[in-house]
């Protein structure tokens, strides 16, 4: 099944991260974003997440690539509770696809830079490896670096899709911004600027055909040990990415090119095969969802909903909106709320942008000021605060 709308409730890579594995919101896993003291690894309480959840009740578990940032700052050698096999990536930085070091279940292990050491390729074979020696139920967490920044695709896939157009989507460097709170702030993009962002576009996009691989070959050796058709898949990211959109880079806006991923899910239970589903599908829905899978009872409060009604085609009574947070420091901290129609943003410095999305689904013009947009303002806000209690 496809997720058409598929977000993240926090579009930075840690606090996503540490959402998908308690199925909490960034306000309550107190990882607000990537560094110290209120983000990272550190801020991180690891004593209970999904994998012990899933160790406590007899599956076998494995990390098998990025955990979360800063990481190193827990030590070297550092397993956190209920992984069984740990193959981490560590040090700083920790986005490298040559040249880094994986803790392997306590264990310093460093990579070079031959075409071998191609870190997608070793953490396939990592992951294979895994499902291979497990003995029964498995939660294999396989999460690869690409295509994060800065992309390098495998020696094999340099220049396989040097020839596509560029990324020119109506937002993409936006001409007009004065509508925007932070306006004056990012200037318009310079054709350095550009070239830069496209050639970042394509290495991102050559750097996942490895990734495609390495899914394929977990797929392919599930299918020799007749364990395929038993075996929950979860496909997403943890965050978007910005390609010029708005004149900006990276993420964590609240805007749909950082909220927005990808999501598809194959699996026992399942209705329909190959079907898309329209309905608001989240990060935090995935601890959840694979808790209900497993027939196990997570061990926090969840802020998610399980994704399995939705899987087995049961449509009623299911969310018209979430709340998008961002409690770190850039850019400043606000709380919006995410509807179906509509995407309402509160900064605690005072800014609010407002967009309707049937008319504009590229959030090209902040209706906020607008009057004859009050009332949605005002029914939006009091939604926003009911949804954050």
């Amino acid at each position: 099944v496809t997720f058409e709308n598929a977000f993240v409730t926090t579009a930075l890579c840690c606090p996503s991260r540490a959402s998908i594995l308690t199925g909490q919101a960034s306000r309550h896993t107190g990882v607000h974003r990537n560094d110290v003291p209120d983000g990272g690894a550190p801020a991180f309480d690891d004593d209970s997440t999904l994998a012990t959840w899933l160790s406590d009740a007899g599956y076998e578990t494995a990390l098998i690539g990025k955990y979360l940032n800063n990481y190193d700052l827990l030590g070297p050698t550092y397993v956190p509770p209920g992984w069984d096999d740990w193959h981490a990536v560590t040090g700083r930085p920790e986005i490298s696809f040559y040249g880094y070091s994986l803790n392997e279940n306590g264990r310093v292990v460093r990579y070079g830079n031959r075409p071998e050491d191609y870190s997608t390729s070793v953490l396939t074979d990592r992951a294979v490896a895994f499902i291979r020696q497990a003995t029964g139920p498995f939660l294999l967490y396989f999460a690869p670096i690409a295509p994060h920044l800065p992309a390098r695709p495998a020696p094999e896939d340099e220049g396989r899709l040097a020839g596509i157009d560029p990324w020119r989507p109506p937002s993409f460097d936006e001409g007009d911004v004065s509508d925007k709170p932070w306006a004056g702030t990012f200037p318009s993009l310079t054709d350095a600027e550009r070239a830069t962002t496209d050639a970042d576009r394509v290495a991102m996009l050559e750097s996942l055909l490895a990734v495609d691989r390495g899914v394929a070959e977990i797929v392919r050796t599930l299918e020799a040990r007749g364990e395929l058709e038993d075996t929950l898949f979860v496909y997403t990211s943890d965050n978007g990415y910005f390609w010029g959109e708005h004149r900006l880079s990276g993420k964590v806006w609240p805007y749909e090119e950082a909220i927005r991923v990808p999501l598809v899910v194959r699996g026992p239970g399942v209705r329909d095969p190959g079907r898309t589903e329209p309905g608001l599908a989240l990060n935090i829905d995935l601890a959840a969802t694979v808790s209900e899978a497993a027939n196990v009872t997570p061990g926090l409060p969840q802020d998610g909903l399980s994704l399995m009604p939705l899987l087995r085609g049961e449509t009623t009574g299911w969310r018209d909106a979430f709340v998008v947070e961002f409690l770190g420091v850039a850019p400043p901290p606000f709380e919006a709320i995410r509807t179906e129609t509509h995407l309402y943003v509160e900064y605690r410095n005072g800014w609010r942008e407002l967009y309707d999305l049937r008319a504009d689904p590229f959030e090209l013009e902040n209706r906020a000021e607008d009057p004859s947009y009050a009332a949605i303002r005002t029914a939006l806000a009091r939604r926003l605060s009911e949804l954050l209690g």
